[in-house]
């Protein structure tokens, strides 16, 4: 029973729970509290710097705006020009959803302002968590080289390989009888990797994308991997600060969710005893709301995240909304939180109660003075993520299934 608990609740419940007591043994309740308010928003104060390096025009300016999902004419957009842009290292753009989430527009290597022999102290190679080597054609020697560099320093990049589409419009003009997208497509892969082998960058992941189509190609596998190969400390930072626009990073949105949701509901419990008799009030509806907003939110589902993304996919605005209305009405998070609390879901809710209080009393002890709130509240919790799940999963759906049908119109 502890250990199915205890896994569900998130791999570091337990370990977690010790640094917990030993909030409430130096300074009561009040330390506690602290303590778990500190872990739920640490990942807003983690600074993320991932350094994007490339020849003028190779895209990288458009790659920039891409995967923080801005088009040339938001604000804040990278400049996308066909001149040079790139003149300084310590040009960044943020993230729209995480200020702290940067991506830094980095010159390459080999030119006379930008010489081999001080790239790596210009550009403060240290400062950086990630590096993006971008080009639109070929990797010249000097970005082989700046691989080979990353390596001695174990430092972690990827080769990412831009304007996909270009190429393939243009295999298709030249060769309107016989083009096949996918052949394009895996002599552009084949190539690039050939070429990164025999210049002594093989074990590198290269990435096939483009900027302007970032549900096609490799555009979601980057972004995934990019998160695995994140700093371990700064992973669920990245997580929570990239947009849910592919059911793959809804995942990985998701299991994050999912495992800060125990320091949630400990809060509703970590101050003192509830002792209200009914499910409902055994719940801290505060707690619940501020949560289910921000659930909402990470994966999509408020208006603003809405309209962004059905211009970015060319998606009816008004269908991908009605999706949503479909399942929680007007979009009003209190209003869901009501229906999950006093609706459908109590019943569920109150028949966990008893496999949860035996759990916190074992983990937690005597600390938490009001278990029957920490289960209400975490189960609560648990099913509106569940079902904004899938709502979110069925967005992404209906956005890929509207450009699939514009393509073949």
């Amino acid at each position: 029973m502890l250990a199915v608990a205890t896994t569900d609740m998130g791999w570091n419940f337990v370990s977690d729970c010790v640094e917990l007591k030993e909030a409430f043994k130096s300074g009561g309740a009040e330390a506690g509290r602290a303590w778990l308010k500190r872990m739920l928003y640490e990942w807003k104060h983690i600074p993320l710097d991932v350094a994007v390096i490339g020849r003028p025009g190779v895209g990288k300016s458009s790659f920039i705006n891409a995967i923080r999902r801005l088009t040339a004419d938001d604000e804040g957009s990278a400049p996308v020009d066909v001149k040079e842009t790139t003149v300084t290292v310590d040009r960044s753009y943020p993230h729209p959803c995480n200020p702290l989430l940067k991506f830094w527009d980095l010159p390459g290597v080999g030119t006379d302002r930008f010489p081999r022999q001080t790239y790596l102290s210009r550009i403060k190679v240290d400062r950086f968590d990630f590096f993006l080597l971008i080009t639109a054609d070929r990797f010249t020697e000097d970005d082989t080289w700046l691989g080979r560099e990353f390596d001695k320093r174990n430092k972690k990049y990827f080769f990412v390989r831009t304007k996909v589409e270009v190429d393939i419009s243009n295999n298709k003009k030249a060769h309107p009888k016989t083009h096949k997208e996918d052949d394009v497509v895996r002599v552009i892969r084949e190539s690039t990797e050939e070429h990164l082998k025999e210049n002594g960058c093989e074990d590198v992941p290269v990435f096939l994308i483009d900027s302007y189509e970032f549900n096609k190609f490799d555009f979601v596998q980057l972004e995934r991997r990019l998160i695995e190969y994140f700093p371990i400390f700064k992973k669920a930072a990245l997580v929570l600060s990239l947009q849910a626009t592919s059911k793959e990073m809804i995942s990985l949105k998701v299991a994050e969710l999912r495992s800060r949701m125990w320091k949630r509901a400990l809060l509703s419990g970590a101050v003192g005893a509830i002792p209200l008799p009914v499910v409902s009030t055994a719940i801290d509806i505060v707690i619940v709301t501020e949560e289910s907003e921000f659930y909402f939110t990470q994966l999509g589902l408020d208006e603003t995240s809405l309209k962004r993304y059905a211009e970015l996919t060319k998606t009816d605005y008004q269908s991908l909304k009605e999706i949503v209305h479909r399942t929680f009405g007007d979009l009003d998070i209190a209003a869901i939180v009501d229906t999950y609390i006093n609706g459908p879901a109590k019943p569920v809710v109150a028949a966990e109660f008893l496999k949860w209080i035996p759990v916190i009393g074992a983990v937690i002890g005597p600390l938490i003075a009001a278990p029957l709130s920490v289960a209400g509240t975490y189960n609560t919790l648990k099913l509106i993520l569940t079902n904004m799940e899938r709502v979110a999963l069925e967005v992404v759906e209906y956005a890929a299934e509207s450009a699939a049908s514009a393509c073949c119109d």
